[in-house]
């Protein structure tokens, strides 16, 4: 039903051929990083529909990134092992305090993406991208006990590890018996994102005047047109882009954008 051609493999403009062989030996880079690392390196070093050109500095940072994570869950390993991750919804979702809440909606919008780039879009780079961005969220936040509870700190850790688990996978079961699971992750269900939790509460929303960026307003989630056209133009700095014009039209596009055109 769909066919899809992989790139190639290259080293200085070179592919693998009959005559030349493989031009990077996995093996090499098993035995030197980890062959987790020459995994996520190879998903995460260009598309998979694109040639890849082969990098030594480019595997030493998907090896210091695995390392990271590692740190991160062994940090806290001991203190969680016996806890009950909690994945709060509901009512239990409006006890979050504004640091959890925080933590959790990245993870779940980090979740959001990379389900998407496996089943819909194939872009694989951008996944461990994504998981790149909340590990270093994860890292600003250190200490994490100040900002969660240990349930809600667990189960944002379970999240990363489940998604780092097909890129890499033997880190992955070996971080998730850490935190006191047993059994594998071969036997759990691929997590699913809760879009409540995803939500942003407030969005920086772009003002364009005639099609051209002029300013930024803050608006909360759903926030009624009016007001955010209203905010708009109470900006001083958008204001006095309009002062002296005659307005046309707006359009609002909710949570993204304002455009007005003026002559």
């Amino acid at each position: 039903l769909r066919l899809f051609s992989q790139g190639m493999v290259q080293k200085g403009g070179v592919a693998m051929s009959k005559s030349r062989g493989n031009v990077v030996a996995a093996m090499d880079v098993a035995e030197r990083y980890g062959c987790d690392t020459g995994r996520a390196y190879m998903l995460f070093a260009a598309p998979p529909e694109k040639e890849l050109e082969c990098s030594e500095q480019g595997i030493e940072g998907c090896a210091r990134f695995l390392n990271r994570v590692f740190r991160l869950v062994d940090r806290h390993a001991d203190r969680l092992r016996a806890v009950r991750a909690s994945n709060p919804q509901g009512a239990a979702a409006a006890s979050l305090t504004e640091k959890e809440r925080a933590l959790l909606r990245k993870t779940h919008q980090t979740l959001k993406r990379v389900t998407d780039d496996f089943e819909i879009r194939w872009h694989f780079n951008t996944s461990v991208a994504a998981i790149m961005e909340l590990v270093n969220e994860l890292y600003a936040r250190e200490p994490l006990e100040d900002d969660a509870r240990p349930e809600i700190v667990k189960a944002c850790l379970e999240r990363l590890i489940e998604m780092l688990s097909p890129l890499a996978p033997h880190l992955a079961e070996e971080l998730w018996e850490r935190l006191g699971h047993e059994g594998g992750l071969g036997r759990v269900s691929w997590p699913a994102f809760d879009p409540e939790l995803a939500r942003e509460d407030e969005y920086q929303i772009v003002v364009q005047i005639n099609g051209r960026v002029r300013g930024h307003v803050l608006a909360e989630a759903g926030l009624a047109e009016e007001e955010v056209l209203r905010r708009a133009f109470a900006d001083p700095k958008i204001a006095s882009f309009l002062e002296g014009k005659q307005k046309v039209t707006t359009v609002v596009v909710p949570n993204k954008l304002v455009n007005i055109v003026v002559r």
